[in-house]
């Protein structure tokens, strides 16, 4: 299965967007960009816990730090 993220400012957008994919027949859901950067956190947290080690740069990127 794949995603797309489309990145919107107001509410009304939202509802354009989650009645078209209604329309297409495609599944959509809205989900604040902050509770996304704290998935995508904590799948990293997850795999770390499954292997050696996750890079910094990794877990730096999903906070959305730049590389130093």
């Amino acid at each position: 299965m794949e995603a797309i993220i489309i990145e919107v400012q107001n509410e009304a957008d939202i509802k354009f967007w989650l009645n078209l994919a209604k329309k297409t027949g495609t599944r959509a859901k809205s989900i604040d960009t902050e509770n996304l950067e704290d998935a995508s956190l904590a799948d990293l947290i997850e795999k770390g816990m499954k292997t050696l080690s996750v890079s910094r740069e990794s877990v730096m990127e999903s906070l959305g730090q730049k590389k130093r």
